[in-house]
Protein backbone atom coordinates (compact mmCIF):
# COMPACT_ATOMS: atom_id res chain seq x y z
CA UNK A 1 0.00 0.00 0.00
CA UNK A 2 1.38 3.16 -0.81
CA UNK A 3 2.13 6.09 1.85
CA UNK A 4 0.58 9.17 1.90
CA UNK A 5 1.90 11.89 -0.42
CA UNK A 6 4.09 14.17 0.99
CA UNK A 7 3.42 17.83 0.41
CA UNK A 8 5.38 19.99 3.03
CA UNK A 9 8.79 19.48 4.56
CA UNK A 10 9.27 20.68 8.44
CA UNK A 11 13.06 21.07 9.19
CA UNK A 12 14.50 20.49 12.66
CA UNK A 13 17.29 23.95 13.06
CA UNK A 14 19.30 23.37 16.34
CA UNK A 15 22.00 20.57 15.14
CA UNK A 16 20.21 19.54 12.20
CA UNK A 17 20.98 23.08 10.28
CA UNK A 18 23.26 24.36 12.43
CA UNK A 19 24.00 25.48 16.33
CA UNK A 20 24.00 28.27 18.39
CA UNK A 21 27.48 30.54 19.20
CA UNK A 22 26.76 29.57 22.98
CA UNK A 23 25.02 28.18 26.30
CA UNK A 24 21.79 28.52 25.55
CA UNK A 25 19.10 29.30 28.30
CA UNK A 26 18.11 26.08 28.04
CA UNK A 27 21.84 24.33 28.57
CA UNK A 28 22.15 26.92 31.63
CA UNK A 29 18.90 25.69 33.14
CA UNK A 30 19.76 22.32 33.06
CA UNK A 31 23.20 22.72 35.15
CA UNK A 32 21.47 24.65 37.60
CA UNK A 33 18.02 21.72 38.10
CA UNK A 34 19.01 18.86 40.70
CA UNK A 35 17.30 16.57 38.15
CA UNK A 36 18.63 14.20 35.58
CA UNK A 37 19.84 16.35 32.86
CA UNK A 38 17.87 14.27 30.08
CA UNK A 39 14.75 14.77 32.09
CA UNK A 40 15.54 18.18 32.98
CA UNK A 41 16.15 18.50 29.19
CA UNK A 42 12.52 16.84 28.48
CA UNK A 43 11.08 19.45 30.48
CA UNK A 44 12.26 22.47 29.77
CA UNK A 45 11.58 21.21 26.02
CA UNK A 46 7.88 21.11 26.84
CA UNK A 47 7.96 23.82 29.46
CA UNK A 48 10.16 26.23 28.23
CA UNK A 49 10.32 26.16 24.67
CA UNK A 50 6.59 26.52 24.24
CA UNK A 51 6.11 29.21 26.48
CA UNK A 52 5.74 33.53 25.34
CA UNK A 53 6.83 35.25 28.15
CA UNK A 54 5.13 38.81 26.08
CA UNK A 55 1.97 36.71 27.05
CA UNK A 56 3.02 35.38 30.22
CA UNK A 57 4.86 36.87 33.03
CA UNK A 58 4.80 34.34 35.41
CA UNK A 59 7.02 32.35 32.60
CA UNK A 60 9.83 31.99 34.75
CA UNK A 61 8.27 31.01 37.60
CA UNK A 62 6.82 28.03 35.95
CA UNK A 63 10.01 26.59 34.51
CA UNK A 64 11.84 27.28 38.00
CA UNK A 65 8.85 25.37 39.77
CA UNK A 66 9.37 22.39 36.83
CA UNK A 67 13.25 21.98 36.77
CA UNK A 68 13.21 22.04 40.64
CA UNK A 69 15.08 25.49 41.42
CA UNK A 70 14.49 28.70 42.90
CA UNK A 71 12.85 31.43 41.35
CA UNK A 72 15.66 33.84 42.74
CA UNK A 73 18.09 31.61 40.50
CA UNK A 74 16.68 32.16 37.29
CA UNK A 75 19.25 33.70 34.56
CA UNK A 76 17.48 37.07 34.18
CA UNK A 77 21.28 38.10 33.07
CA UNK A 78 21.14 35.45 29.98
CA UNK A 79 22.48 36.86 27.05
CA UNK A 80 21.19 35.04 23.58
CA UNK A 81 23.95 33.30 21.88
CA UNK A 82 24.27 34.01 18.08
CA UNK A 83 23.33 31.13 15.35
CA UNK A 84 25.71 29.93 12.80
CA UNK A 85 24.15 28.05 9.53
CA UNK A 86 27.01 25.36 8.91
CA UNK A 87 28.29 24.94 5.34
CA UNK A 88 25.62 23.94 2.80
CA UNK A 89 22.75 24.13 5.03
CA UNK A 90 21.16 27.29 2.83
CA UNK A 91 21.80 25.25 -0.26
CA UNK A 92 20.48 22.26 1.55
CA UNK A 93 17.29 24.15 2.03
CA UNK A 94 17.10 25.47 -1.63
CA UNK A 95 17.50 22.20 -2.78
CA UNK A 96 14.73 21.01 -0.68
CA UNK A 97 12.21 23.76 -1.65
CA UNK A 98 12.30 23.33 -5.37
CA UNK A 99 11.00 19.47 -4.73
CA UNK A 100 8.92 20.62 -2.07
CA UNK A 101 7.48 23.43 -0.08
CA UNK A 102 9.54 23.72 3.47
CA UNK A 103 9.35 25.19 6.55
CA UNK A 104 11.47 24.92 10.07
CA UNK A 105 9.86 23.26 13.12
CA UNK A 106 12.46 24.49 15.97
CA UNK A 107 12.41 23.52 19.85
CA UNK A 108 13.57 26.78 20.59
CA UNK A 109 13.14 29.14 23.85
CA UNK A 110 12.01 32.74 23.33
CA UNK A 111 15.13 33.93 25.53
CA UNK A 112 17.31 32.04 23.08
CA UNK A 113 16.00 33.73 19.90
CA UNK A 114 15.72 36.85 20.22
CA UNK A 115 19.28 37.66 18.52
CA UNK A 116 18.45 35.27 15.17
CA UNK A 117 16.50 35.81 12.21
CA UNK A 118 16.35 32.26 10.91
CA UNK A 119 13.97 32.84 8.33
CA UNK A 120 16.32 35.90 7.02
CA UNK A 121 19.22 33.19 7.18
CA UNK A 122 17.15 30.98 4.83
CA UNK A 123 15.37 33.40 2.31
CA UNK A 124 13.90 32.78 0.23
CA UNK A 125 13.45 28.71 0.07
CA UNK A 126 11.23 29.20 3.23
CA UNK A 127 7.54 29.32 2.95
CA UNK A 128 7.80 30.27 7.27
CA UNK A 129 9.11 29.40 10.03
CA UNK A 130 7.87 28.22 13.27
CA UNK A 131 9.53 28.37 16.48
CA UNK A 132 7.99 26.26 19.49
CA UNK A 133 7.47 29.27 21.71
CA UNK A 134 5.19 30.92 18.76
CA UNK A 135 3.62 27.63 18.34
CA UNK A 136 2.81 26.77 22.05
CA UNK A 137 3.78 23.38 21.57
CA UNK A 138 7.26 21.53 21.64
CA UNK A 139 8.08 18.46 19.78
CA UNK A 140 7.26 15.92 20.59
CA UNK A 141 3.98 16.82 21.51
CA UNK A 142 2.00 15.87 18.27
CA UNK A 143 0.55 18.99 18.17
CA UNK A 144 3.44 21.14 17.00
CA UNK A 145 3.20 19.10 13.90
CA UNK A 146 0.20 18.93 13.70
CA UNK A 147 -0.21 22.72 13.94
CA UNK A 148 2.49 23.37 11.31
CA UNK A 149 0.74 20.84 9.17
CA UNK A 150 -2.85 22.94 10.11
CA UNK A 151 -1.43 26.40 8.90
CA UNK A 152 -0.02 25.22 5.69
CA UNK A 153 -3.55 23.34 4.39
CA UNK A 154 -2.05 19.74 4.87
CA UNK A 155 -2.57 16.64 6.85
CA UNK A 156 0.14 15.46 9.24
CA UNK A 157 0.30 12.44 7.02
CA UNK A 158 1.44 14.70 4.43
CA UNK A 159 4.19 16.14 6.42
CA UNK A 160 7.85 15.15 6.25
CA UNK A 161 9.91 15.88 9.39
CA UNK A 162 13.64 15.97 9.27
CA UNK A 163 15.91 16.46 12.35
CA UNK A 164 18.78 14.93 14.46
CA UNK A 165 17.22 13.89 17.40
CA UNK A 166 15.20 10.70 18.24
CA UNK A 167 13.32 11.49 21.24
CA UNK A 168 12.04 14.84 19.80
CA UNK A 169 12.07 14.83 16.10
CA UNK A 170 11.46 11.29 15.33
CA UNK A 171 8.85 10.64 18.26
CA UNK A 172 7.13 14.32 17.25
CA UNK A 173 6.70 13.00 13.90
CA UNK A 174 5.71 9.49 15.00
CA UNK A 175 3.00 10.87 17.17
CA UNK A 176 1.58 13.54 14.99
CA UNK A 177 1.33 10.58 12.25
CA UNK A 178 3.66 12.61 9.98
CA UNK A 179 7.00 10.60 8.08
CA UNK A 180 10.49 10.88 9.75
CA UNK A 181 13.65 11.65 8.67
CA UNK A 182 16.21 11.33 11.06
CA UNK A 183 19.96 12.45 10.55
CA UNK A 184 22.18 10.35 12.86
CA UNK A 185 25.73 9.52 11.99
CA UNK A 186 25.70 6.56 14.82
CA UNK A 187 24.12 3.14 14.66
CA UNK A 188 20.08 3.05 16.46
CA UNK A 189 20.26 1.68 19.59
CA UNK A 190 18.34 -0.87 21.13
CA UNK A 191 15.88 1.65 22.40
CA UNK A 192 15.48 2.96 18.42
CA UNK A 193 15.12 0.28 16.84
CA UNK A 194 12.32 -0.99 19.39
CA UNK A 195 10.51 2.16 17.92
CA UNK A 196 11.48 2.06 14.18
CA UNK A 197 9.84 -1.81 13.86
CA UNK A 198 6.66 -0.08 15.57
CA UNK A 199 6.19 2.20 13.34
CA UNK A 200 7.48 0.47 10.11
CA UNK A 201 7.95 2.81 6.57
CA UNK A 202 7.64 5.49 9.06
CA UNK A 203 11.19 6.44 9.31
CA UNK A 204 13.94 6.91 7.28
CA UNK A 205 17.87 7.42 8.74
CA UNK A 206 20.78 9.23 7.25
CA UNK A 207 23.95 9.95 8.34
CA UNK A 208 23.85 13.62 7.46
CA UNK A 209 21.95 16.33 6.10
CA UNK A 210 23.13 16.14 2.24
CA UNK A 211 22.19 12.34 2.43
CA UNK A 212 18.64 14.10 3.95
CA UNK A 213 18.70 16.52 0.74
CA UNK A 214 19.43 13.65 -1.70
CA UNK A 215 16.71 10.86 0.08
CA UNK A 216 14.27 14.00 -0.29
CA UNK A 217 15.00 14.31 -3.98
CA UNK A 218 14.69 10.55 -4.90
CA UNK A 219 11.91 9.78 -3.67
CA UNK A 220 9.42 12.87 -3.38
CA UNK A 221 8.69 12.74 -7.04
CA UNK A 222 7.60 15.91 -8.68
CA UNK A 223 4.77 14.69 -10.68
CA UNK A 224 3.38 12.49 -7.87
CA UNK A 225 4.55 13.92 -4.47
CA UNK A 226 4.70 9.92 -3.57
CA UNK A 227 7.02 9.29 -0.67
CA UNK A 228 8.79 6.03 -0.44
CA UNK A 229 9.80 5.64 3.14
CA UNK A 230 11.87 2.66 4.98
CA UNK A 231 13.39 1.84 7.95
CA UNK A 232 17.10 1.39 8.33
Amino acid sequence: MNAAPVRLVSLDVGYTLGEPSGTTLTQRLVELSPLPARQAKQIAQQILHALDPRADATAPQTVCAALGIALSAFPHDHRPPGFALWPGAVEAVARIARVVPVVTLSNVSHWDEQETDVAALLAPHLRAHHPSWQLGFAKPDARAVETVARLHGRAPAEVLHVGDSLDYDVRGALAAGAHALWITSRPPSSEALRLLAEYPGRVTAVPDLTRAVEHIEQTVLPSTQMIRSFTP
